[in-house]
């Protein structure tokens, strides 16, 4: 279970940038203030009688609001002050984000205690009132995509069996036949939290023709070879939804003969995670990477 009790410290992290904050820093976490999801609904009055008809509805990501106390250090009120100048310059920077806003799809990652929201960085509200005598404290915004928190990643990893399946139940639908060079491999992972997680896959080659199949929930099968030096990436979360060989776009890899990529969350709970594919080398690895999800830090 994640330790979730740590609430005086925190960080943000996006491309080239981690910036702490809290105790042991100049920048003290004052307040913290979780944002209220708003909701989208698709409601309407019902004509001629009393009441709603209620619709489907969607959430909002919440905006978090931050005060945080930068604290200048120095020999006299001067020295101070220029200390706080100086460190405000910095935070404001920071928040400002200007390689992470420039271009779509990134995104930040605010760190308070051991979880983590996604999302960016958006309003600095200078107080300099006191800056005068070495203190400011602005507050500042956070505008989540979504209304959960994730714990850190933890890591599963299944290495590819071929020529035999040791004994390993396969799902009925494999559509191969095993021989020297075909496998399947299994292995059960944890999801923590209070809400369904979204994995991501990396399935380092040499592989053709992978397939990767949580019991219950889907089966991904991808069309399509990997070398010995090259790596699949399948992101699954909302935010991502995509597929990468080498960091790069990879399209017409997922199959239509299997599940799709929104199909894939996990409740919390136990899963039996399936990796298949050709590999005459034995050595393709699925790495499966899953952040639990709380509904509240």
């Amino acid at each position: 279970m994640t330790d979730r009790t740590d609430l005086n410290s925190g960080s943000l992290t996006y491309e080239g940038v981690r910036f702490p904050f809290g105790e042991g820093t100049p920048f003290a976490l004052t307040d913290f203030k979780r944002g209220t999801a708003g909701i989208r609904a698709n409601d309407a009055a019902r004509p001629g009688r009393d009441g709603t008809a209620l619709g489907v509805s969607y959430k909002d990501g919440p905006k978090h609001e931050l005060s945080i106390a930068v604290i200048g250090r120095g020999d006299t009120r001067t020295e101070q002050e220029a200390d706080t100048r100086a460190l405000l310059q910095d935070l404001a920077g920071v928040w400002s984000a200007d390689t992470l806003r420039s271009r779509s799809g990134g995104l930040a990652a605010l760190t308070i205690g051991t979880l983590t929201a996604y999302g960016h960085p958006r309003e600095f509200a200078p107080d300099d009132s006191a800056l005068w005598s070495g203190l400011a404290e602005p507050t500042l915004t956070f505008q989540a995509v979504d209304d959960l928190w994730y714990g850190p990643e933890q890591v599963s990893r299944v290495h590819l069996i071929t020529g035999s399946t040791g004994g390993l139940p396969i799902p009925a639908d494999v559509p191969f036949v095993l021989d020297g060079g075909d496998g399947v491999s299994d292995h059960v992972v944890t999801v923590d939290g209070s809400a369904p997680a979204w994995p991501v896959f990396n399935v380092r080659g040499p592989i053709q023709d992978p397939f990767i199949e949580v019991v219950g929930v889907g089966r991904l099968n991808f069309r399509g070879q990997l070398a010995y030096d090259q790596t699949l990436t399948v992101d699954t979360r909302p935010w991502a939804r995509w597929i990468l060989r080498d960091g790069n776009p990879f399209p017409g890899a997922l199959s239509p003969s299997g599940a799709r990529l929104s199909d894939m969350s996990l409740n919390p709970g136990q899963h039996r995670v399936f990796f298949g594919g050709y590999d005459p080398t034995n050595t393709a690895v699925l790495e499966v990477r899953i952040q639990a999800a709380y509904r509240s830090l």
